[in-house]
């Protein structure tokens, strides 16, 4: 299945198991403390909107949210009224250099090959402007396209290891500010602790 059907059969589903990771939380309050008012957010891969939109948003961002699962854009759309939500796979979003104050990433990279990790990783450099941030949350291993049961689906993963993604970042002129390695049950049958890897970055 790809990402669309994957999480259009989630819906909520996937907001119930996953929404409540403390480490999250902690990183989002973060921005809320430490971004202004008015400050323009872009969400890669929004999900439900909750927890990173709606959080940023009541925080007084202005927030865009991306999701190629039109029913994840719905669900956003009802729950996060105060901020945008648009049907677009990252791969062909478009915007003009520096024009995002903060970019998230929330575990919406990994259904995608290395090489379209690292150029998008590329374009996010280039869409934050000089001082703005960019938050990825991801699982650090270096796999090319392995096939995954995860949530009753079977899903296609790539990612790097947390040097790897480190030395990636770096490349396009990041640098790593905040970084944690949180370990998180997700509330579904039979769920796991599952270890990720959070870093925050700036681009100078």
């Amino acid at each position: 299945m790809n990402a669309a059907e994957v999480f259009d059969t989630l819906g909520l589903e996937y907001q119930r198991a996953w929404s409540h990771q403390p480490a999250l939380h902690g990183t989002l309050a973060w921005f809320a403390a430490t971004q202004p008012s008015g400050s323009r957010v872009l969400d890669i891969g929004c999900g439900t909107g909750v927890p990173v939109a709606r959080t940023l948003a009541k925080a007084g961002m202005k927030v865009t949210g991306l999701d190629v699962s039109p029913v994840m854009v719905d669900i956003a759309s009802a729950q996060v009224p105060e901020a945008n939500f648009h049907k677009i796979d990252i791969r062909d979003f478009e915007s003009p250099p520096g024009s995002w104050d903060v970019i998230c990433a929330v575990f919406s990279l990994l259904q995608m090959t290395q090489a379209e990790i690292i150029r998008t990783l590329g374009q996010i450099s280039t869409w934050l402007r000089p001082g703005g941030h960019f938050f990825l949350a991801t699982v650090a291993v270096d796999v090319e396209q392995v096939t995954l049961p995860w949530m009753g689906q079977e899903i296609e993963v790539s990612s790097f290891s947390e040097d790897n993604f480190e030395a990636h970042l770096a490349e396009v002129g990041l640098r790593v500010v905040r970084r944690s390695r949180p370990v998180f049950t997700p509330s579904y049958p039979g769920a796991m602790p599952e270890e990720s890897l959070h870093l925050v970055c700036q681009r100078p």
